[in-house]
Formats: C-alpha cells, sequence, structure tokens
C-alpha cells in the first residue's frame, strides 16, 4: 500500500490549508470530503453565499440613493426571490 503522510477530513478553510501546505513540502496527501464539492460550509452553503446575497439586495434596492456616473439602471417594479436569484446564479 502506498499510505499516506497526512489525511485531511473536511475540505474547508482550515483543511485546505493544511493540505496544501502539507502537499508543497513534498508530503502524501488525502482530503476527504463528504460533499460532492470541495470548500465546506463556508464556502457552498454558509458565509460566502449569504453575504453575497446580501450585498446584491442592497446594492441593488439602494440604486435610487446613489447616483451611479455614466450608468442607466431600471428595475422592475416589483422584484422576487426566484428573480433575484436568477440575477444572481
Amino acid at each position: 500500500m502506498g499510505g499516506y503522510d497526512l489525511i485531511v477530513i473536511g475540505s474547508g478553510p482550515a483543511g485546505e490549508k493544511g493540505a496544501a501546505q502539507a502537499a508543497y513540502f513534498g508530503k502524501k496527501v488525502a482530503l476527504i470530503e463528504k460533499e460532492p464539492v470541495l470548500g465546506g460550509a463556508a464556502t457552498n452553503t454558509g458565509t460566502l453565499p449569504s453575504k453575497t446575497l446580501r450585498e446584491s439586495v442592497l446594492y441593488l434596492s439602494g440604486f435610487n440613493q446613489r447616483g451611479l456616473f455614466g450608468i442607466d439602471t431600471k428595475l422592475k417594479d416589483k422584484v422576487t426571490a426566484d428573480g433575484l436569484l436568477k440575477l444572481l446564479f
């Protein structure tokens, strides 16, 4: 068997950094993640997506109060959650 120098469970910020650092120093690393995509909850379902959605809503709702030189913006009279998600993703 080949064996590993380090086995990292979870590909969140700490797991990714630890695995990358060990690999940089020539160690054989296995990264185990239960989800189908890497990145952990912060990247895929938690902090980053929720902040992106929050900032997008603040940006879109503030057009009437901010002057944006050279940009003509027109918003629908009614914005739905489904419409916002289609705009973002």
